[in-house]
């Protein structure tokens, strides 16, 4: 995907719903993108620094408008919110074309293509701004064929008890560890947030057509294994989850990981706050295990517990129940660093050469 430089600067428009439950996007992509943050959208927290409002080390303003925004000179209006489902409300679109108005691209990870939309398309063709829709998948992608399996690169997926609990934060942060003990790693996004972060590199999978999620997903592995000692591959939804649970088994399959690390959230009691609690750690590690088997038998090596809202001493013990619970090491790879979930993938690639 051609998408912005690297120094394009952004307006994150996350009205409403900043570090509310619904802006992982706006939050992942301050924390681990590339792009400089300009200012973030939403009026309900306006007057506050980014630090302020979600505790990442950042002092962007917020602020209540798109016009509010353009006084920090923005390059590109991105679209911040991840709803269930994807769909865009209405209400955004006068937000969108003032944007475009004012010159600025545009960066949709929803699944409504503003590309689809006849007025705003035609308005942005009629401007030269560009349109990026990061979850449109790319043409002409393979069925699966177990092509993962012959990649030289130790691949890692990450695997979860739900969604948004912290799969891609945790494969970006391995990716940090593993760079920091001088071996090559690389990030496979398969979700619209983890695209932007790489400036357009990836597929969000759960876009694409069932017979070929996991054959694009194998595609990305087999790309990047010649040049890379580990591969991250960024994990979607739960196999338990009701809705979600394809796009999982999709990844599992394509991906062919070796080692899988399951990620879970400290405070969730239920899946995605429907009426199914959230599976005990060992069964869904157990499920997971499972699954991986018909292909390359993949072993879960350590927990991700994301804390978020809990103090240290609770996120302390969240984790020490998460390692007692499962027998493996544990951490909040944000909070408390994840030097042991690499020291756990290091180990068994010392065991197996």
């Amino acid at each position: 995907m051609t998408y912005l430089s690297r120094t394009a600067r952004l307006a994150i428009y996350a009205e409403g719903e900043f570090g509310k439950g619904h802006s992982k996007t706006a939050e992942g992509v301050i924390r681990y993108g590339l792009n400089p943050i300009a200012a973030v959208i939403d009026s309900s927290e306006k007057g506050k620094t980014v630090e302020q409002a979600v505790g990442i080390k950042s002092q962007a303003p917020i602020v209540g408008s798109v016009k509010e925004a353009l006084q920090h000179r923005p390059d590109a209006l991105l679209i911040g919110t991840a709803w269930t489902g994807g769909r865009m409300p209405a209400a955004w679109r006068k937000d969108i074309i003032e944007a475009l108005k004012a010159g600025l691209d545009i960066v949709n990870g929803l699944h409504d293509f503003l590309t689809d939309d006849p007025e705003i398309s035609e308005l942005a063709k009629t401007l030269n701004r560009k349109l990026l829709d990061v979850r449109r998948p790319p043409d002409n992608l393979p069925v699966a064929a177990g092509k993962a399996l012959k990649v030289k690169g130790t691949t890692v997926l990450t695997v979860g008890t739900d969604c948004s609990v912290g799969k891609m934060t945790t494969s970006l942060e391995l990716v940090k560890e593993a760079e920091r003990r001088d071996l090559k790693a690389k990030f496979i996004p398969t979700g619209q947030t983890g695209i932007m972060i790489a400036l357009g590199e990836g597929i969000a999978i759960d876009r694409v057509i069932g017979d070929f999620m996991a054959g694009a997903t194998e595609q990305m592995v087999v790309d990047a294994g010649p040049d890379y000692d580990f591969i991250f591959v960024e994990g979607q939804g739960s196999l338990a989850h009701p809705g979600f649970s394809g796009v999982s088994l999709a990844l599992l399959h394509g991906a062919a990981p070796e080692y899988l690390i399951l990620c879970t959230k400290a405070t969730k009691t239920n899946i995605c706050e429907l009426d199914f609690p959230l599976p005990d750690l060992n069964r869904i590690i157990e499920v997971n295990e499972t699954m991986s088997k018909f292909l390359r038998p993949a072993k879960v090596v350590g927990i991700a517990v994301n804390t978020v809202g809990l103090d240290e001493e609770a996120a302390r013990r969240a984790v020490d129940a998460a390692s007692r619970e499962t027998g493996l090491p544990a951490t909040d790879p944000v909070r408390f660093g994840c030097a042991n979930l690499m020291d756990a993938l290091t180990k068994v690639e010392e065991k197996v050469s």
